[in-house]
């Protein structure tokens, strides 16, 4: 397992709309968060409003804490400064054969595995690569959901070391 040193802040949003407390989650992470949750909630006065939970660094603590009080109207956050305890990751390419009437098209995508790449403890397709197998196959007129796709890609992950081979 391994340990780095981590900067959580907790900000309380309300008077604020969905669309602008959804603009400001990518505005965060293009800030330079790690991750942001946003989690809904109801204020003191029964309001509806929004907890903000923040992964950061102290070097992008202040250009986040300047954009929360101008577009979020948040005086004042909660900072929790932390450990961060992981297992190892590391990423690989694979080959998705696509079979679709017949027809086959190759996909490379990118696989994260959670542990020890010789014996991992999970491995997982990324969502990009998903979103492109899922435009390919409506093209075909085959409907598959995201889920669909993760299940049976997933499913043959560990027996493949370079190429899965998915039939539709």
């Amino acid at each position: 397992m391994k340990k780095k040193k981590a900067r959580l802040l907790f900000a309380q949003v309300d008077h604020v709309s969905a669309e602008v407390t959804g603009f400001a989650v990518g505005r965060i992470m293009e800030l330079g968060a790690r991750n942001v949750q946003l989690i809904s909630s109801i204020t003191k006065k029964n309001r509806p409003g929004s907890v903000l939970i923040i992964d950061t660094d102290d070097g992008r603590e202040e250009a986040i804490a300047l954009f929360l009080a101008r577009e979020l109207k948040v005086s004042g956050y909660h900072r929790i400064d932390t450990l961060h305890l992981f297992q190892r990751v590391a990423y690989e390419q694979r080959d998705l054969v696509v079979a679709v009437d017949g027809r086959k098209r190759t996909i490379t995508c990118d696989v994260k595995i959670v542990g020890d790449p010789a014996a991992p403890l999970s491995i997982d397709v990324e969502h990009d690569a998903l979103v492109k197998i899922q435009t390919l196959l409506k093209k075909k007129n085959r409907d598959l959901s995201l889920g669909e796709l993760r299940l049976a890609i997933e499913s043959k992950l560990r027996k493949s070391k370079k190429t899965i081979q998915l039939d539709i």
